[in-house]
């Protein structure tokens, strides 16, 4: 796409209005190819940290989430017979529905199967422990894990859904633009100049912002956080 702006702008400054136009600007001071460029690299400087904060904090957050579920599982190792199987399977039915809510969190949030797991996990140390200081103690601690681990899948689908805004996009699509015909118009007298310049700029444009599309989702495409953590802190991955 912009590989075809680049060309359109070529094209246009060839024509004989162009020509007659070029002959009176094209002479601008580099002063403003500096000024558009270093605009552009900025939006762009800005928008990458942004993507690149909002990957780090995704991993993270997944990250805690497997943790917890480790530690909750760690404190399972206390009980015996059925109240461990059970609670084993509760653990395992919240890993693999946040598994399943994973392609669709951008869009939609979480998954009703997902909250009716992380409930049913919240009932059970809720009611399943009987009288005992013991018992009252271990049910105190997983339910501050189990915060945790509320606490942990919110900030996942937070930052699910924060993405590059249509509003963003626009400004640094807008800034590559100018830059591209300030190049095209300050090299306007000389014709392989121009088509190196844009050639050169355009590439440059295309990585950078190729850059930030591959990141701008982290739990979509090639470069995704994975629920591997989480379900391997479950114990259904190897």
């Amino acid at each position: 796409m912009t590989g075809l702006v680049a060309a359109v702008i070529y094209q246009i400054l060839k024509t004989a209005v162009a020509g007659r136009l070029l002959a009176h600007v094209s002479d601008l001071s580099p002063i403003l190819q500096t000024l558009c460029g270093t605009l552009f690299v900025l939006s762009v400087t800005f928008l990458a940290n942004s993507v690149w904060a909002t990957e780090n904090q995704a991993g993270e957050a997944v990250h805690a989430e497997a943790r917890t579920l480790r530690v909750i599982r760690t404190y399972m190792d206390s009980m015996t017979g059925p109240a461990h199987d059970t609670f084993l399977k509760l653990t395992q039915d919240y890993a693999s529905a946040s598994a399943a809510e994973w392609d669709t969190m951008a869009e939609h949030g979480g998954s009703p199967q997902a909250e009716a797991a992380l409930s049913g996990i919240y009932r059970a140390v809720l009611l399943g422990f009987s009288a005992g200081e013991d018992n009252r103690l271990l049910q105190q601690r997983m339910l501050v894990e189990l915060d945790e681990l509320s606490s942990a899948r919110a900030q996942r689908l937070t930052m699910a859904q924060d993405v590059v805004s249509g509003g963003q996009w626009f400004t640094v699509i807008s800034l590559a633009l100018l830059f591209l015909s300030v190049i095209g118009i300050c090299h306007g007298r000389w014709p392989a100049s121009r088509a190196l310049a844009l050639s050169v700029i355009t590439l440059a444009i295309s990585i950078s912002l190729f850059v930030i599309v591959v990141h701008d989702r982290p739990f979509y495409g090639q470069q995704q956080v994975t629920p591997h953590p989480v379900l391997e802190a479950a114990g259904l991955a190897g």
